[in-house]
Protein backbone atom coordinates (compact mmCIF):
# COMPACT_ATOMS: atom_id res chain seq x y z
CA UNK A 1 0.00 0.00 0.00
CA UNK A 2 1.46 3.30 -1.12
CA UNK A 3 0.39 5.24 1.99
CA UNK A 4 2.17 2.82 4.34
CA UNK A 5 5.38 2.73 2.31
CA UNK A 6 5.42 6.52 2.02
CA UNK A 7 4.99 6.84 5.81
CA UNK A 8 7.88 4.44 6.45
CA UNK A 9 10.14 6.33 4.05
CA UNK A 10 9.17 9.75 5.50
CA UNK A 11 8.67 9.03 9.17
CA UNK A 12 9.74 12.51 10.29
CA UNK A 13 7.31 14.13 7.84
CA UNK A 14 4.51 11.98 9.28
CA UNK A 15 5.53 13.01 12.79
CA UNK A 16 5.60 16.70 11.81
CA UNK A 17 2.17 16.53 10.18
CA UNK A 18 0.72 14.73 13.20
CA UNK A 19 2.17 17.24 15.66
CA UNK A 20 0.95 20.10 13.48
CA UNK A 21 -2.61 18.78 13.46
CA UNK A 22 -2.52 18.10 17.20
CA UNK A 23 -1.21 21.57 18.08
CA UNK A 24 -3.61 23.23 15.63
CA UNK A 25 -6.55 21.30 17.11
CA UNK A 26 -5.54 22.31 20.62
CA UNK A 27 -5.10 25.94 19.56
CA UNK A 28 -8.60 26.30 18.08
CA UNK A 29 -10.39 24.81 21.09
CA UNK A 30 -10.61 28.10 23.09
CA UNK A 31 -12.06 29.92 20.07
CA UNK A 32 -14.86 27.44 19.33
CA UNK A 33 -18.25 28.63 20.64
CA UNK A 34 -19.57 26.61 23.57
CA UNK A 35 -23.25 25.95 24.13
CA UNK A 36 -25.61 23.28 25.45
CA UNK A 37 -27.14 22.40 22.08
CA UNK A 38 -26.07 23.02 18.48
CA UNK A 39 -27.51 25.80 16.37
CA UNK A 40 -30.76 24.52 14.86
CA UNK A 41 -30.45 27.01 11.97
CA UNK A 42 -34.18 27.70 12.13
CA UNK A 43 -34.45 31.47 12.67
CA UNK A 44 -37.20 32.64 14.99
CA UNK A 45 -37.95 36.37 15.35
CA UNK A 46 -40.17 37.80 18.09
CA UNK A 47 -41.70 41.30 17.93
CA UNK A 48 -43.39 43.10 20.82
CA UNK A 49 -45.85 45.95 20.15
CA UNK A 50 -47.00 48.12 23.04
CA UNK A 51 -49.96 50.53 23.11
CA UNK A 52 -50.99 51.00 26.77
CA UNK A 53 -54.72 51.32 27.33
CA UNK A 54 -55.93 49.64 24.15
CA UNK A 55 -58.32 46.72 24.87
CA UNK A 56 -57.45 43.21 23.71
CA UNK A 57 -59.96 42.99 20.85
CA UNK A 58 -58.99 46.40 19.49
CA UNK A 59 -55.30 45.51 19.88
CA UNK A 60 -55.82 42.34 17.87
CA UNK A 61 -57.85 44.05 15.16
CA UNK A 62 -55.79 47.22 14.77
CA UNK A 63 -52.26 45.92 15.49
CA UNK A 64 -51.82 42.14 15.51
CA UNK A 65 -53.85 41.32 12.39
CA UNK A 66 -52.41 44.21 10.39
CA UNK A 67 -48.82 43.31 11.22
CA UNK A 68 -49.41 39.62 10.47
CA UNK A 69 -50.68 40.49 6.99
CA UNK A 70 -47.65 42.70 6.36
CA UNK A 71 -45.18 40.05 7.50
CA UNK A 72 -46.47 37.49 5.00
CA UNK A 73 -44.19 39.22 2.48
CA UNK A 74 -41.09 37.99 4.32
CA UNK A 75 -38.99 35.50 2.38
CA UNK A 76 -38.83 31.80 3.37
CA UNK A 77 -41.53 32.27 6.01
CA UNK A 78 -42.65 29.07 7.70
CA UNK A 79 -45.34 30.12 10.18
CA UNK A 80 -46.57 32.97 12.37
CA UNK A 81 -47.87 32.82 15.92
CA UNK A 82 -49.29 35.70 17.95
CA UNK A 83 -50.63 36.49 21.37
CA UNK A 84 -52.61 39.61 22.11
CA UNK A 85 -53.00 41.13 25.57
CA UNK A 86 -54.48 44.41 26.78
CA UNK A 87 -52.15 47.04 25.36
CA UNK A 88 -49.63 44.51 24.06
CA UNK A 89 -49.11 42.21 21.11
CA UNK A 90 -46.42 39.53 20.76
CA UNK A 91 -45.70 37.99 17.36
CA UNK A 92 -43.46 34.96 16.83
CA UNK A 93 -42.26 34.43 13.26
CA UNK A 94 -40.57 31.13 12.38
CA UNK A 95 -38.58 30.75 9.16
CA UNK A 96 -37.72 27.66 7.15
CA UNK A 97 -34.65 25.65 8.24
CA UNK A 98 -31.43 26.93 6.72
CA UNK A 99 -32.65 30.52 6.30
CA UNK A 100 -30.01 33.14 7.01
CA UNK A 101 -30.85 34.56 10.45
CA UNK A 102 -29.62 38.09 9.69
CA UNK A 103 -31.66 38.30 6.47
CA UNK A 104 -34.74 37.05 8.32
CA UNK A 105 -34.28 39.68 11.02
CA UNK A 106 -33.83 42.45 8.43
CA UNK A 107 -36.97 41.39 6.56
CA UNK A 108 -39.10 41.57 9.69
CA UNK A 109 -37.71 44.92 10.83
CA UNK A 110 -38.15 46.50 7.40
CA UNK A 111 -41.69 45.18 6.92
CA UNK A 112 -42.72 46.39 10.37
CA UNK A 113 -41.24 49.83 9.73
CA UNK A 114 -43.07 50.15 6.40
CA UNK A 115 -46.39 49.21 8.05
CA UNK A 116 -46.17 51.63 11.01
CA UNK A 117 -48.35 54.27 9.31
CA UNK A 118 -51.23 51.77 9.18
CA UNK A 119 -51.16 51.27 12.94
CA UNK A 120 -52.94 53.43 15.54
CA UNK A 121 -51.34 56.87 16.02
CA UNK A 122 -48.88 57.14 18.88
CA UNK A 123 -48.05 53.43 19.06
CA UNK A 124 -44.51 52.69 20.13
CA UNK A 125 -42.04 51.19 17.69
CA UNK A 126 -41.83 47.42 18.18
CA UNK A 127 -39.06 45.72 20.09
CA UNK A 128 -37.79 42.96 17.79
CA UNK A 129 -35.13 40.34 18.48
CA UNK A 130 -34.14 36.83 17.52
CA UNK A 131 -35.52 34.10 19.75
CA UNK A 132 -33.47 30.98 19.06
CA UNK A 133 -32.06 29.00 22.00
CA UNK A 134 -28.73 30.79 21.44
CA UNK A 135 -30.43 34.12 22.13
CA UNK A 136 -31.90 33.24 25.51
CA UNK A 137 -30.43 35.09 28.51
CA UNK A 138 -27.22 33.48 29.73
CA UNK A 139 -27.44 35.30 33.07
CA UNK A 140 -29.69 37.82 34.85
CA UNK A 141 -28.31 40.85 36.65
CA UNK A 142 -30.61 41.37 39.69
CA UNK A 143 -30.45 44.90 41.10
CA UNK A 144 -31.51 45.62 44.68
CA UNK A 145 -30.57 47.78 47.63
CA UNK A 146 -31.76 48.62 51.14
CA UNK A 147 -33.74 51.84 51.17
CA UNK A 148 -33.77 52.25 47.37
CA UNK A 149 -37.13 52.55 45.69
CA UNK A 150 -37.98 50.89 42.40
CA UNK A 151 -37.46 54.07 40.39
CA UNK A 152 -33.84 54.28 41.50
CA UNK A 153 -33.34 50.56 40.86
CA UNK A 154 -34.68 50.89 37.32
CA UNK A 155 -32.40 53.87 36.70
CA UNK A 156 -29.39 51.84 37.84
CA UNK A 157 -30.33 49.00 35.53
CA UNK A 158 -31.09 51.20 32.53
CA UNK A 159 -28.26 53.73 32.70
CA UNK A 160 -25.52 51.93 34.66
CA UNK A 161 -25.63 48.17 34.18
CA UNK A 162 -27.09 48.24 30.68
CA UNK A 163 -24.66 50.84 29.35
CA UNK A 164 -21.57 49.30 30.93
CA UNK A 165 -22.25 45.63 30.24
CA UNK A 166 -23.60 46.25 26.74
CA UNK A 167 -20.11 47.27 25.64
CA UNK A 168 -18.60 43.90 26.49
CA UNK A 169 -17.67 41.58 23.65
CA UNK A 170 -20.46 39.16 22.76
CA UNK A 171 -23.05 40.70 25.14
CA UNK A 172 -26.49 42.06 24.27
CA UNK A 173 -28.79 43.68 26.85
CA UNK A 174 -32.43 44.67 26.24
CA UNK A 175 -34.43 46.95 28.53
CA UNK A 176 -34.60 46.02 32.23
CA UNK A 177 -37.62 44.28 33.70
CA UNK A 178 -39.36 45.31 36.88
CA UNK A 179 -38.97 48.58 38.71
CA UNK A 180 -40.64 51.86 37.84
CA UNK A 181 -39.60 54.08 34.98
CA UNK A 182 -39.35 57.72 36.10
CA UNK A 183 -41.83 59.87 34.22
CA UNK A 184 -43.65 63.19 34.63
CA UNK A 185 -47.30 62.22 35.11
CA UNK A 186 -50.27 64.57 34.72
CA UNK A 187 -53.27 63.81 36.94
CA UNK A 188 -56.54 65.50 35.93
CA UNK A 189 -59.64 66.06 38.06
CA UNK A 190 -62.67 65.01 35.92
CA UNK A 191 -65.02 67.42 37.70
CA UNK A 192 -62.79 70.47 37.13
CA UNK A 193 -62.13 69.36 33.58
CA UNK A 194 -65.85 69.23 32.88
CA UNK A 195 -66.45 72.54 34.63
CA UNK A 196 -64.05 74.28 32.21
CA UNK A 197 -65.61 72.49 29.23
CA UNK A 198 -62.37 70.70 28.37
CA UNK A 199 -61.49 67.15 27.28
CA UNK A 200 -58.51 64.91 27.88
CA UNK A 201 -57.51 65.42 24.26
CA UNK A 202 -57.18 69.17 24.92
CA UNK A 203 -54.80 68.45 27.81
CA UNK A 204 -52.74 65.97 25.79
CA UNK A 205 -52.38 68.38 22.85
CA UNK A 206 -51.42 71.29 25.11
CA UNK A 207 -48.74 69.28 26.95
CA UNK A 208 -47.36 67.89 23.69
CA UNK A 209 -47.19 71.30 21.98
CA UNK A 210 -45.46 72.84 25.00
CA UNK A 211 -42.81 70.16 25.22
CA UNK A 212 -41.46 69.96 21.67
CA UNK A 213 -37.82 69.47 20.78
CA UNK A 214 -37.21 71.74 17.78
CA UNK A 215 -34.15 73.31 16.25
CA UNK A 216 -34.11 77.07 16.95
CA UNK A 217 -31.64 78.01 14.24
CA UNK A 218 -29.31 80.99 14.44
CA UNK A 219 -29.61 84.73 15.09
CA UNK A 220 -27.56 87.25 13.14
CA UNK A 221 -26.71 90.40 15.08
CA UNK A 222 -24.18 92.74 13.55
CA UNK A 223 -21.15 90.84 12.48
CA UNK A 224 -21.94 87.74 14.57
CA UNK A 225 -24.08 84.69 13.92
CA UNK A 226 -25.38 83.33 17.23
CA UNK A 227 -26.69 79.84 17.87
CA UNK A 228 -30.05 80.03 19.65
CA UNK A 229 -30.58 77.58 22.50
CA UNK A 230 -34.27 77.47 23.34
CA UNK A 231 -35.91 75.73 26.26
CA UNK A 232 -37.42 72.77 24.41
CA UNK A 233 -38.38 70.55 27.33
CA UNK A 234 -40.01 71.69 30.53
CA UNK A 235 -37.64 71.03 33.46
CA UNK A 236 -40.04 70.40 36.35
CA UNK A 237 -43.49 70.22 37.87
CA UNK A 238 -43.97 74.00 38.22
CA UNK A 239 -43.31 74.64 34.52
CA UNK A 240 -45.67 71.84 33.46
CA UNK A 241 -48.40 73.10 35.81
CA UNK A 242 -48.09 76.50 34.12
CA UNK A 243 -48.95 75.15 30.65
CA UNK A 244 -52.02 76.99 29.24
CA UNK A 245 -54.68 74.54 28.16
CA UNK A 246 -57.26 76.92 26.67
CA UNK A 247 -58.70 80.42 26.96
CA UNK A 248 -62.20 80.94 28.30
CA UNK A 249 -63.80 84.44 28.37
CA UNK A 250 -60.39 86.01 27.87
CA UNK A 251 -58.88 84.14 30.82
CA UNK A 252 -56.26 81.40 30.29
CA UNK A 253 -56.88 78.05 31.91
CA UNK A 254 -53.66 76.45 33.11
CA UNK A 255 -52.98 72.83 33.81
CA UNK A 256 -52.90 73.53 37.55
CA UNK A 257 -56.52 74.67 37.29
CA UNK A 258 -57.75 71.26 36.23
CA UNK A 259 -55.13 68.94 37.77
CA UNK A 260 -51.45 68.69 38.66
CA UNK A 261 -48.14 67.35 37.34
CA UNK A 262 -46.03 65.04 39.50
CA UNK A 263 -42.50 63.75 39.19
CA UNK A 264 -43.67 60.17 39.36
CA UNK A 265 -43.28 56.94 37.41
CA UNK A 266 -45.03 55.31 34.48
CA UNK A 267 -47.84 52.90 35.22
CA UNK A 268 -46.20 49.69 36.36
CA UNK A 269 -47.03 46.64 34.26
CA UNK A 270 -44.54 44.10 35.66
CA UNK A 271 -42.97 43.36 39.03
CA UNK A 272 -39.75 41.46 39.63
CA UNK A 273 -39.09 39.76 42.94
CA UNK A 274 -35.72 38.25 43.89
CA UNK A 275 -35.39 36.46 47.22
CA UNK A 276 -38.72 37.85 48.39
CA UNK A 277 -37.94 41.52 47.61
CA UNK A 278 -38.90 43.80 44.77
CA UNK A 279 -35.99 44.17 42.41
CA UNK A 280 -35.01 44.95 38.85
CA UNK A 281 -33.23 42.53 36.57
CA UNK A 282 -31.41 43.00 33.29
CA UNK A 283 -31.38 39.96 30.99
CA UNK A 284 -27.92 39.57 29.49
CA UNK A 285 -27.87 37.74 26.17
CA UNK A 286 -24.94 36.48 24.16
CA UNK A 287 -24.46 37.35 20.53
CA UNK A 288 -24.97 34.41 18.13
CA UNK A 289 -21.71 32.57 17.61
CA UNK A 290 -20.15 33.74 20.88
CA UNK A 291 -18.82 31.40 23.54
CA UNK A 292 -21.39 31.23 26.35
CA UNK A 293 -18.85 30.47 29.06
CA UNK A 294 -16.50 33.23 27.89
CA UNK A 295 -19.39 35.74 27.74
CA UNK A 296 -20.52 34.92 31.29
CA UNK A 297 -16.94 35.20 32.53
CA UNK A 298 -16.64 38.66 30.94
CA UNK A 299 -19.93 39.71 32.53
CA UNK A 300 -18.82 38.56 35.98
CA UNK A 301 -15.50 40.34 35.60
CA UNK A 302 -17.20 43.50 34.33
CA UNK A 303 -19.70 43.57 37.22
CA UNK A 304 -16.93 43.00 39.78
CA UNK A 305 -14.82 45.84 38.34
CA UNK A 306 -17.34 48.45 37.16
CA UNK A 307 -19.87 48.52 40.01
CA UNK A 308 -17.28 49.63 42.65
CA UNK A 309 -15.96 52.26 40.23
CA UNK A 310 -19.43 53.66 39.61
CA UNK A 311 -20.05 53.81 43.36
CA UNK A 312 -16.74 55.63 43.87
CA UNK A 313 -17.69 58.18 41.19
CA UNK A 314 -21.13 58.65 42.75
CA UNK A 315 -22.98 57.35 39.69
CA UNK A 316 -24.96 54.82 41.72
CA UNK A 317 -25.79 54.70 45.46
CA UNK A 318 -23.54 52.80 47.84
CA UNK A 319 -26.48 50.64 48.94
CA UNK A 320 -27.01 49.32 45.40
CA UNK A 321 -26.25 45.64 44.89
CA UNK A 322 -25.95 43.89 41.53
CA UNK A 323 -26.19 40.10 41.82
CA UNK A 324 -25.93 37.65 38.93
CA UNK A 325 -28.64 34.98 39.06
CA UNK A 326 -29.96 32.37 36.67
CA UNK A 327 -26.49 31.60 35.33
CA UNK A 328 -27.08 29.29 32.36
CA UNK A 329 -23.36 28.73 31.90
CA UNK A 330 -23.26 26.64 35.08
CA UNK A 331 -25.35 23.96 33.36
CA UNK A 332 -23.13 24.16 30.30
CA UNK A 333 -20.00 23.91 32.44
CA UNK A 334 -21.39 20.90 34.29
CA UNK A 335 -22.58 19.16 31.13
CA UNK A 336 -19.35 19.74 29.24
CA UNK A 337 -17.26 18.95 32.31
CA UNK A 338 -19.08 15.64 32.81
CA UNK A 339 -18.64 14.70 29.18
CA UNK A 340 -14.98 15.67 29.25
CA UNK A 341 -14.47 13.52 32.32
CA UNK A 342 -16.26 10.64 30.59
CA UNK A 343 -13.98 11.03 27.57
CA UNK A 344 -10.90 10.97 29.81
CA UNK A 345 -12.30 8.04 31.80
CA UNK A 346 -13.05 6.19 28.57
CA UNK A 347 -9.53 6.80 27.35
CA UNK A 348 -8.15 5.55 30.66
CA UNK A 349 -10.24 2.37 30.50
CA UNK A 350 -9.16 1.80 26.91
CA UNK A 351 -5.54 2.14 28.01
CA UNK A 352 -6.08 -0.42 30.76
CA UNK A 353 -7.69 -2.88 28.36
CA UNK A 354 -4.83 -2.48 25.87
CA UNK A 355 -2.21 -2.98 28.58
CA UNK A 356 -3.98 -6.06 29.96
CA UNK A 357 -4.27 -7.80 26.61
CA UNK A 358 -0.98 -6.74 25.01
CA UNK A 359 1.02 -6.76 28.26
CA UNK A 360 3.67 -4.51 26.70
CA UNK A 361 4.30 -0.85 27.42
CA UNK A 362 5.65 0.45 24.11
CA UNK A 363 2.85 -1.01 21.94
CA UNK A 364 0.33 0.43 24.40
CA UNK A 365 1.87 3.89 24.01
CA UNK A 366 1.79 3.53 20.22
CA UNK A 367 -1.90 2.64 20.25
CA UNK A 368 -2.84 5.40 22.71
CA UNK A 369 -1.20 7.97 20.39
CA UNK A 370 -4.30 7.60 18.23
CA UNK A 371 -6.61 8.92 20.95
CA UNK A 372 -5.51 12.58 21.27
CA UNK A 373 -4.48 12.89 17.62
CA UNK A 374 -7.79 11.56 16.23
CA UNK A 375 -10.01 13.44 18.70
CA UNK A 376 -8.19 16.74 18.09
CA UNK A 377 -8.62 16.29 14.34
CA UNK A 378 -12.33 15.90 15.06
CA UNK A 379 -12.27 19.16 17.03
CA UNK A 380 -10.43 20.80 14.14
CA UNK A 381 -13.26 19.72 11.82
CA UNK A 382 -15.77 21.38 14.17
CA UNK A 383 -13.81 24.63 13.92
CA UNK A 384 -13.67 24.67 10.11
CA UNK A 385 -17.34 23.67 9.80
CA UNK A 386 -18.36 26.46 12.21
CA UNK A 387 -19.91 24.04 14.70
CA UNK A 388 -19.98 24.77 18.42
CA UNK A 389 -18.75 22.53 21.21
CA UNK A 390 -21.97 21.22 22.72
CA UNK A 391 -23.50 18.14 24.25
CA UNK A 392 -23.99 16.50 20.84
CA UNK A 393 -20.46 17.09 19.53
CA UNK A 394 -18.91 15.94 22.81
CA UNK A 395 -21.20 12.93 22.69
CA UNK A 396 -19.85 12.13 19.23
CA UNK A 397 -16.28 12.37 20.50
CA UNK A 398 -17.19 10.14 23.44
CA UNK A 399 -18.62 7.56 21.02
CA UNK A 400 -15.40 7.65 19.01
CA UNK A 401 -13.08 7.07 22.00
CA UNK A 402 -13.34 3.28 21.92
CA UNK A 403 -13.49 3.05 18.13
CA UNK A 404 -10.44 5.12 17.23
CA UNK A 405 -8.07 2.60 18.87
CA UNK A 406 -9.54 -0.45 17.09
CA UNK A 407 -7.47 0.03 13.95
CA UNK A 408 -4.37 0.74 16.03
CA UNK A 409 -4.76 -2.45 18.06
CA UNK A 410 -5.05 -4.59 14.93
CA UNK A 411 -2.08 -2.92 13.21
CA UNK A 412 0.27 -2.95 16.22
CA UNK A 413 -0.61 -6.53 17.16
CA UNK A 414 0.16 -7.72 13.62
CA UNK A 415 3.44 -5.80 13.55
CA UNK A 416 4.47 -7.44 16.85
CA UNK A 417 3.65 -10.84 15.35
CA UNK A 418 6.08 -10.18 12.51
CA UNK A 419 8.74 -8.90 14.92
CA UNK A 420 8.41 -12.09 16.95
CA UNK A 421 9.26 -14.02 13.77
CA UNK A 422 12.64 -12.26 13.65
CA UNK A 423 11.85 -9.79 10.86
CA UNK A 424 13.44 -6.31 10.84
CA UNK A 425 11.52 -3.35 12.24
CA UNK A 426 11.06 -1.80 8.79
CA UNK A 427 9.92 -5.04 7.19
CA UNK A 428 7.68 -6.01 10.11
CA UNK A 429 6.04 -2.58 10.13
CA UNK A 430 5.42 -2.67 6.38
CA UNK A 431 4.07 -6.24 6.25
CA UNK A 432 2.10 -5.92 9.47
CA UNK A 433 0.27 -2.78 8.28
CA UNK A 434 -0.24 -3.89 4.67
CA UNK A 435 -1.73 -7.27 5.64
CA UNK A 436 -4.52 -5.70 7.70
CA UNK A 437 -5.02 -2.47 5.71
CA UNK A 438 -7.97 -3.77 3.68
CA UNK A 439 -9.85 -5.45 6.58
CA UNK A 440 -9.33 -2.42 8.82
CA UNK A 441 -10.54 -0.13 6.02
CA UNK A 442 -13.66 -2.28 5.58
CA UNK A 443 -14.33 -2.13 9.32
CA UNK A 444 -13.84 1.63 9.41
CA UNK A 445 -16.18 2.20 6.45
CA UNK A 446 -18.76 -0.04 8.12
CA UNK A 447 -18.58 2.08 11.24
CA UNK A 448 -18.77 5.33 9.28
CA UNK A 449 -21.82 4.05 7.41
CA UNK A 450 -23.75 4.23 10.70
CA UNK A 451 -23.59 8.03 10.55
CA UNK A 452 -24.61 8.25 6.88
CA UNK A 453 -28.39 8.48 7.57
CA UNK A 454 -27.76 11.76 9.44
CA UNK A 455 -27.21 13.41 6.05
CA UNK A 456 -30.78 12.55 5.00
CA UNK A 457 -32.52 13.90 8.09
CA UNK A 458 -34.54 17.09 7.83
CA UNK A 459 -35.73 19.86 10.08
CA UNK A 460 -34.53 20.39 13.62
CA UNK A 461 -33.47 16.74 14.04
CA UNK A 462 -30.94 17.13 11.24
CA UNK A 463 -29.24 20.10 12.85
CA UNK A 464 -29.29 18.25 16.16
CA UNK A 465 -27.55 15.06 15.00
CA UNK A 466 -25.32 16.35 12.21
CA UNK A 467 -22.72 17.74 14.68
CA UNK A 468 -22.65 14.40 16.50
CA UNK A 469 -22.09 12.52 13.25
CA UNK A 470 -19.47 15.04 12.11
CA UNK A 471 -17.34 14.84 15.26
CA UNK A 472 -17.53 11.04 15.48
CA UNK A 473 -17.03 10.31 11.76
CA UNK A 474 -14.06 12.64 11.32
CA UNK A 475 -12.34 11.25 14.42
CA UNK A 476 -12.86 7.64 13.31
CA UNK A 477 -11.70 8.37 9.75
CA UNK A 478 -8.63 10.17 11.08
CA UNK A 479 -7.82 7.17 13.28
CA UNK A 480 -7.56 4.97 10.19
CA UNK A 481 -5.19 7.41 8.47
CA UNK A 482 -3.02 7.61 11.57
CA UNK A 483 -3.09 3.82 11.96
CA UNK A 484 -1.75 3.42 8.41
CA UNK A 485 0.88 6.17 8.69
CA UNK A 486 1.81 7.17 12.24
CA UNK A 487 1.80 3.70 13.80
CA UNK A 488 4.02 1.96 11.18
CA UNK A 489 6.46 4.87 11.33
CA UNK A 490 6.46 4.77 15.14
CA UNK A 491 6.94 1.00 15.27
CA UNK A 492 9.75 1.11 12.70
CA UNK A 493 11.58 3.70 14.78
CA UNK A 494 11.06 2.60 18.38
CA UNK A 495 10.16 -1.08 18.51
CA UNK A 496 12.94 -3.58 19.20
CA UNK A 497 13.95 -6.32 16.82
CA UNK A 498 14.00 -9.93 18.03
CA UNK A 499 16.08 -12.90 17.00
CA UNK A 500 14.31 -15.55 14.99
CA UNK A 501 13.07 -18.38 17.20
CA UNK A 502 11.48 -21.46 15.63
CA UNK A 503 9.61 -22.13 18.84
CA UNK A 504 7.68 -18.87 18.29
CA UNK A 505 6.54 -19.76 14.78
CA UNK A 506 3.29 -21.08 16.21
CA UNK A 507 0.80 -18.47 17.15
CA UNK A 508 1.44 -17.74 20.81
CA UNK A 509 -1.67 -15.64 20.89
CA UNK A 510 -3.63 -18.88 20.86
CA UNK A 511 -2.25 -19.86 24.24
CA UNK A 512 -2.98 -16.36 25.54
CA UNK A 513 -6.56 -16.60 24.36
CA UNK A 514 -6.93 -20.05 25.80
CA UNK A 515 -5.66 -18.86 29.14
CA UNK A 516 -8.54 -16.44 29.27
CA UNK A 517 -11.02 -19.22 28.48
CA UNK A 518 -12.01 -17.78 25.15
CA UNK A 519 -10.41 -20.57 23.13
CA UNK A 520 -12.39 -23.28 24.90
CA UNK A 521 -15.63 -21.30 24.54
CA UNK A 522 -14.96 -20.71 20.85
CA UNK A 523 -14.25 -24.38 20.26
CA UNK A 524 -17.54 -25.40 21.86
CA UNK A 525 -19.43 -22.84 19.81
CA UNK A 526 -17.93 -24.16 16.59
CA UNK A 527 -18.70 -27.76 17.49
CA UNK A 528 -22.38 -26.92 18.09
CA UNK A 529 -23.24 -24.34 15.41
CA UNK A 530 -27.02 -24.83 15.54
CA UNK A 531 -27.14 -24.37 19.29
CA UNK A 532 -24.95 -21.28 19.07
CA UNK A 533 -27.11 -19.75 16.32
CA UNK A 534 -30.28 -20.54 18.27
CA UNK A 535 -28.91 -18.80 21.36
CA UNK A 536 -27.97 -15.69 19.39
CA UNK A 537 -31.36 -15.50 17.67
CA UNK A 538 -33.17 -16.01 21.00
CA UNK A 539 -31.30 -13.19 22.70
CA UNK A 540 -31.89 -10.86 19.73
CA UNK A 541 -35.62 -11.68 19.63
CA UNK A 542 -35.90 -11.10 23.38
CA UNK A 543 -34.35 -7.67 22.97
CA UNK A 544 -36.79 -6.84 20.18
CA UNK A 545 -39.72 -7.83 22.41
CA UNK A 546 -38.55 -5.28 24.98
CA UNK A 547 -38.55 -2.42 22.49
CA UNK A 548 -42.26 -1.48 22.96
CA UNK A 549 -41.59 -0.98 26.67
CA UNK A 550 -38.93 1.63 25.95
CA UNK A 551 -40.26 5.20 25.86
CA UNK A 552 -39.47 7.67 23.09
CA UNK A 553 -38.57 11.34 23.49
CA UNK A 554 -36.59 13.90 21.54
CA UNK A 555 -34.55 14.86 24.60
CA UNK A 556 -33.93 12.77 27.70
CA UNK A 557 -35.18 13.87 31.09
CA UNK A 558 -32.58 15.96 32.89
CA UNK A 559 -32.38 17.26 36.44
CA UNK A 560 -30.42 20.49 36.67
CA UNK A 561 -31.60 21.23 40.22
CA UNK A 562 -34.11 23.93 39.20
CA UNK A 563 -37.90 23.90 39.02
CA UNK A 564 -40.19 26.55 37.60
CA UNK A 565 -43.70 27.56 38.65
CA UNK A 566 -46.00 29.32 36.22
CA UNK A 567 -49.31 30.72 37.41
CA UNK A 568 -52.16 32.52 35.66
CA UNK A 569 -54.76 34.69 37.35
CA UNK A 570 -58.14 35.82 36.06
CA UNK A 571 -57.98 38.35 33.21
CA UNK A 572 -58.11 41.86 34.60
CA UNK A 573 -56.55 41.02 37.97
CA UNK A 574 -54.57 43.99 39.24
CA UNK A 575 -50.83 43.53 39.36
CA UNK A 576 -50.78 44.24 43.11
CA UNK A 577 -53.19 41.37 43.73
CA UNK A 578 -51.13 39.06 41.55
CA UNK A 579 -48.06 39.98 43.57
CA UNK A 580 -49.90 39.09 46.77
CA UNK A 581 -50.59 35.60 45.39
CA UNK A 582 -46.93 35.24 44.46
CA UNK A 583 -45.92 36.23 47.99
CA UNK A 584 -48.10 33.44 49.39
CA UNK A 585 -46.47 30.93 47.02
CA UNK A 586 -43.01 32.14 48.04
CA UNK A 587 -43.89 31.71 51.70
CA UNK A 588 -45.14 28.17 51.07
CA UNK A 589 -41.97 27.27 49.17
CA UNK A 590 -39.82 28.59 52.01
CA UNK A 591 -41.75 26.43 54.46
CA UNK A 592 -41.41 23.29 52.35
CA UNK A 593 -37.82 23.97 51.22
CA UNK A 594 -36.17 25.90 54.07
Amino acid sequence: MFLIRWALQNSFVVLAITLGLVFLGGAVVPGIPTDVLPDFKTPVVVSFFSYPGLPTLDMEKSVTSRVERALTLAGKLDKQESRTLPGASVLKITFQPGTDASSAMNDIVNLEASDMFHLPPGIEHPFTLRSEPANLPVVLAAISGDGLDETVLYKIGYYAVRNKMGGLKGVQIPHPFGGRFRQMMVYVDPARLQAHDLTLTDVVEAVRNSNLVLGSGTLRLGEMDYQVHSVNTLPGEAEINAIPIAVRDGHPIFLRDIGEARDDAAIQTNIVRVNGERSVYCPLLREPGSNTIAVVDRIRKGIAEEIPRMKARGEIPEAAKVTLVGDQSSYIRDAIGNLQRQVVLGAFLVAIVVVVFLRRLLPTIAILLLLPSSLLVGVLALHFCNVSINVMTLGGLALAVGTVVDAGIVVVENIIRHLDRGESRQEASRKGAEEVAAPVLAGTITTLAIFLPALFLSGMVRYLFEPLALSAAVSIAASYIFAMTLLPAFCARFFREKKKDDSLQSDDRQSTSSSWGYGALLAQGIQKPWLTSFGIVTVAAGCCLLLPRVGTELFPTVDDGVFEIRLRTLPGTRIENTEAIVEQIEATIQEVIP
